[in-house]
């Protein structure tokens, strides 16, 4: 299977990326990325993209026959809004919209995105802390959604929502993290895979739900 990957630099995009070489059900891997990533392994493809609102054909071509894209593209938090905004919404939704516009699918194509248990959907509830970041977050929640409603019939969505993401490795600082909803990073990167992998299920993963 042919699968798209982003933000495989990241903390969460590195262990995707990884688990995705080990995987012998993954045949190519095509990594959209602003710069190289040094990885020998003939499966593995870096398409370098530097600006994530435009898709020149010679990108939208490696969109060609991949079932699946893992979207690991984002920052924890980003303190400018105007910012947030075109990192976390417009990058993603114009992703969505090529690669739901390339033809030659077999099957529905499963769109894997990775948000956070803090985002918030309902863009009218009163927030306590990090209020616009989390209705931006909640706001791409919302528009993936839709755009799964439309097209039904050839795009499928599932939105993880872990809490704190942890290290492989259990330390000392992770120990204080875990006391509250956490998950990970290998769990999480697995769920990803398997749900891009497989389909199905629900189209919001909370963070108790991932990898059970």
């Amino acid at each position: 299977m042919k699968i798209i990957l982003t933000g495989s630099t990241g903390f969460v995009g590195r262990e995707v990326l990884e688990q995705c070489l080990k995987n012998p059900l993954l045949t190519t891997i095509v990594a959209l990325s602003r710069r190289d990533i040094p990885c020998p392994d003939p499966k593995f493809k870096v398409v370098i993209l530097d600006n994530f609102l435009e898709y020149p054909d010679s990108v939208v071509r490696e969109f060609d026959g991949a079932e699946a894209c893992i979207w690991c593209l984002g920052k924890a938090r980003v303190p400018d809004n105007d910012a947030a905004r075109k990192i976390c919404l417009e990058y993603t939704m114009a992703a969505v919209k090529r690669m739901s516009d390339v033809s030659g699918h077999k099957q529905k194509f499963r769109f894997v995105y990775l948000s956070g248990g803090a985002a918030e959907r309902d863009q009218t509830k009163p927030l306590w802390f990090m209020q616009d970041y989390r209705r931006i977050r909640g706001e791409v929640e919302n528009q993936l959604l839709a755009h799964a409603e439309a097209s039904w019939d050839a795009f499928d969505v599932c939105i993880m929502r872990p809490g704190l993401v942890l290290a492989k490795e259990r330390n000392l600082v992770d120990m204080v993290k875990g006391l509250g909803p956490s998950v990970r990073v290998d769990k999480l990167a697995g769920a990803m895979i398997a749900r891009a992998l497989d389909g199905g299920g629900s189209q919001i993963v909370e963070n108790g739900e991932i990898g059970s």
